[in-house]
């Protein structure tokens, strides 16, 4: 992951070293949260380790809050033994890690920057015998038949598949779009799921259906 910046930050969005002792007159929760997004922004992060060894149990919230704000990865360092690591993933972390963090693991988990940019920009892209065509709107199977996707199914699929393996909550699915895209992410997007399952279904049978997984709360 050369070049990339990864920005660790505590339970409550803090940013160990930005601004201290004093944090310059940041008192406020609020004020903690502006300035994590601040770095994230300042610094072009691709990534975020949100260290919750010490956690009060408000872990799944700030993964949220920071899931509301941006679409970075989300990297959860916790104690192996830490129960809420599936409510993390779900939550919309990539992965859970107990220390010490195996830096070559972390390199091959985070997807950086301009990967993620080079997915976006790809003329095509496959996965498990599918060809999809973003520009075009259209999805080809391994038999060459093809379904048209809406310009909204095309953007969904295209991060989904660009990130496979990756647990993303709806708003952050609808922030990755360009162009169109749905007002109420939390109710649009499992009907914009079931469309793109029916689709890959038609061209890949069962196995395509099941590519997509939801993940529920």
């Amino acid at each position: 992951m050369a070049t990339s910046t990864v920005v660790v930050a505590r339970e409550d969005l803090s940013v160990p070293g930005a601004l201290e002792p004093n944090n310059a007159g940041i008192n406020s929760p609020e004020q903690v949260e502006n300035q994590f997004f601040n770095i994230l922004d300042q610094h072009k992060a691709d990534a975020v380790v949100l260290d919750l060894m010490g956690s009060q149990g408000h872990g799944v919230a700030a993964i949220r809050r920071i899931r509301r704000g941006s679409a970075v990865p989300i990297v959860v360092l916790c104690p192996a033994e830490d129960k809420r690591m599936a409510a993390y993933r779900r939550a919309g972390a990539v992965t859970c890690m107990s220390p010490p963090i195996d830096l070559i693991q972390l390199k091959e988990t985070v997807l950086p920057s301009a990967q993620r940019d080079a997915v976006q920009q790809a003329e095509t892209l496959s996965f498990a015998g599918l060809v999809l065509h973003p520009r075009d709107k259209r999805l080809a199977g391994p038999d060459g038949r093809e379904v048209s996707l809406s310009e909204v199914e095309a953007g969904v699929l295209l991060h989904l598949a660009g990130t496979a393996g990756v647990i993303w909550p709806a708003q952050a699915i609808v922030d990755s779009l360009e162009g169109e895209r749905p007002g109420d992410p939390d109710r649009a997007m499992p009907a914009i799921i079931a469309r793109l399952r029916k689709k890959l279904g038609a061209l890949g049978g069962p196995a395509a259906q099941r590519l997509i997984k939801a993940a529920p709360y």
